[in-house]
């Protein structure tokens, strides 16, 4: 979900779409600075999927055993961070991906268009492997693809790449850093030695490992290996079976999306929706008010101008086309995920049930060809299913609970659903809503020494936030905990929340971290999922080449590798000073650890930034960051550089 943005130029009734386009820039002045500019007229040269890439999505590992120091589970965009800081610091790693795409929520679940929290531009895409990833897209697509990277959600200042492109450059990352893939692999069990968790089992053989991480998107690990952990409201030893009485507990929606683009001359047969799919008829009206039909008086102007107001909220670049535009130019998309009007409400049985998983699954993709139907009979649009994704060019499986008519539609969509909420781990510690609330919006969460991400999104729950989906009986959390109105800005994810309160060998990343539900709604953006992952690898390195448990690993010992990597362990970007200076790592640990005053400038119409005494900051960091090096030297691990 967005915050509504003001337009200019929004009208009473609906337009001729193509003939109308928005005036709206962005506010902020950086955002333009980041993105190339294509002159209007500019022809795009191609799209990324090449035969390479084809082959590692097809490639099936062999059955072995295998031993790794860390074995990472799920390979989102969590998991790919996880993988590749571990790797980049000398270990041997194997990730481990159950489809034949990396990337997650951003490939595999279709939603590739990214929410980022644009205020905080510079503080988000400048640093950790976040940052990294956002530069080779932006190489990727201005170089070689010679198209705009910002052509999403209404406005200029966005990241909406391809899944391929995405999926693409993850690939790189993880081909670059060493890391062992296996693709097309599902995890069967978890090998348990008493309170420790040794690796895993999967199809492709067993896994022995000194750490495990659990990146899946469901928190898979945690149930597989007997690990406490929180489902809904409700709390598991790790062992038990949930009684059905118990099993309704509502938890986030979940979205079936579909990657959707304009066919101009036409709309191919076998990908025509010619009878309304179940449930059209309680979902039509919904849609008529969210995309009405030309001429048709707008319910809610913020709703957008007409029947193409959909295709910019998850748009990216059409690579069927040669013509650009950018997400400000939004009446030009022709390619988008369909992300709209189409969430699916679920409960804790959707994560303890495989067969309701699966039919709830199929429910929630014939909801989503509710939406594709209305836009085709009912709207006249010539749009379809995308077929140039990569979705149907490696192995995928197909739901038995999906009629077979639609399965052209099936072949081509997502591998798997958007998920919003997973198991999470009983953690040392827990994040909850009090702490990560802000008074306004743009204010900052109270700063906790131990933080090793950062996020910055509200607590946006999609279901499950009546009070008494909330854990008020464990965790004391109410719907006073959870604001009304919306308010982004920086938060601290401690590093507390990673760790098992009873297990060791084991750690989470992406959403199934130690949070509150309240404080889950915040944490599933795409670059804080990232961050957390970056940072389970380093505490897993640290923990691996100083040969300790996690637990006995301090926080400032993860806070400055995370540093000497480029990741932001402060609470905003801090001024004068970027991830490439040798300055960085000594004066954000200072900072981190509140070792020395700073303050937050807040100039008008711009990111706010820490300011500090850079040198004050990079002696008592200096000084910090030489004790802990020779900490690690005399656990035995001489870190280079």
């Amino acid at each position: 979900m967005l915050l509504p943005l003001p337009f200019e130029g929004v009208v009473a009734v609906a337009q001729d779409n193509r003939n109308q386009l928005s005036t709206y820039q962005s506010g902020w002045p950086w955002a333009r600075e980041r993105f190339g500019r294509f002159e209007i007229g500019h022809e795009a040269e191609g799209g990324p999927i090449t035969d390479e890439l084809r082959a590692i999505w097809n490639k099936m590992p062999d059955e072995a055993e295998r031993a790794a120091d860390i074995v990472v589970v799920g390979g989102g965009l969590s998991g790919v961070a996880a993988a590749v800081a571990s790797a980049r610091r000398g270990l041997q790693v194997v990730l481990v991906e159950e489809t034949h795409m990396v990337g997650g929520q951003a490939t595999a679940a279709g939603v590739s268009s990214f929410d980022v929290t644009t205020f905080y531009d510079r503080m988000i895409n400048d640093h950790g492997i976040w940052g990294e990833y956002v530069s080779r897209l932006l190489d990727l697509y201005e170089g070689e693809l010679s198209r705009p990277l910002n052509v999403t959600h209404y406005r200029d200042d966005s990241i909406g790449p391809n899944v391929s492109g995405a999926e693409r450059v993850l690939t790189e990352m993880l081909r670059e850093s060493g890391v062992v893939t296996l693709r097309n692999t599902q995890v069967t069990g978890v090998i348990r030695n008493g309170a420790t968790v040794g690796g895993v089992k999967t199809q492709a053989g067993p896994i022995t490992a000194k750490v495990t991480i659990d990146a899946t998107e469901t928190g898979e690990l945690l149930s597989l290996g007997g690990v406490p952990h929180r489902i809904g409201r409700l709390e598991s030893d790790g062992l038990m079976t949930w009684p059905r009485a118990v099993a309704f507990a509502p938890i986030q929606d979940i979205t079936r999306t579909l990657v959707v683009r304009e066919y101009p001359d036409g709309v191919p047969d076998e990908l025509v929706l010619k009878e309304p799919p179940r449930g059209y008829g309680r979902t039509s009206l919904s849609f008529a008010r969210a995309m009405p039909k030309l001429g048709v008086p707008l319910v809610d102007p913020m709703l957008r101008l007409g029947p193409l107001g959909f295709a910019a909220y998850r748009a990216a670049p059409d690579l069927s086309r040669r013509q650009v535009h950018t997400g400000a130019e939004w009446q030009r998309v022709t390619r988008t995920c369909l992300n709209y009007m189409n969430d699916f409400p679920v409960t804790t049985a959707y994560l303890t049930s495989p067969e309701e998983r699966q039919e709830a699954d199929a429910m929630a993709f014939e909801k989503t060809l509710c939406v594709l139907f209305y836009m085709q009979q009912e709207l006249g649009l010539n749009w379809s299913v995308a077929t140039d994704e990569g979705f149907a060019d490696g192995p995928r499986s197909f739901n038995p609970h999906i009629d077979e008519k639609y399965r052209e539609f099936e072949r081509h969509s997502p591998l798997i659903p958007y998920i919003r909420e997973s198991r999470r781990v009983i953690g040392a510690g827990t994040l909850v809503g009090k702490e990560i609330w802000r008074d306004r919006n743009h204010g900052e969460a109270p700063w906790h020494k131990d933080t090793i991400a950062v996020g910055t999104y509200p607590p946006d729950l999609h279901g499950g936030r009546q009070a008494g989906d909330l854990e008020k009986e464990t965790l004391g959390e109410t719907l006073e905990d959870k604001p009304k109105s919306w308010r982004e800005g920086p938060f601290s994810i401690p590093m507390h929340s990673l760790i098992p309160k009873w297990v060791d060998g084991f750690l989470v990343a992406e959403k199934n971290i130690s949070v509150s539900r309240i404080a889950s709604g915040a944490i599933r953006l795409h670059p804080t999922v990232t961050a957390i992952g970056e940072a389970a690898g380093v505490l897993a390195a640290i923990a691996v080449k100083t040969n300790r448990s996690s637990r006995e690993v301090l926080p400032v010992e993860v806070q400055l590798e995370l540093a000497n990597g480029g990741a932001l362990i402060t609470q905003l970007a801090v001024a004068s000073i970027g991830r490439d200076s040798e300055d960085f790592a000594p004066v954000t640990l200072a900072l981190a650890r509140e070792r020395v005053d700073s303050q937050i400038r807040r100039p008008a119409n711009a990111e706010p930034e820490i300011e500090v005494d850079i040198e004050c900051a990079r002696d008592v960091g200096g000084k910090m960051s030489a004790y802990l090096h020779s900490r690690w030297e005399n656990f035995g691990w001489k870190r280079k550089g």
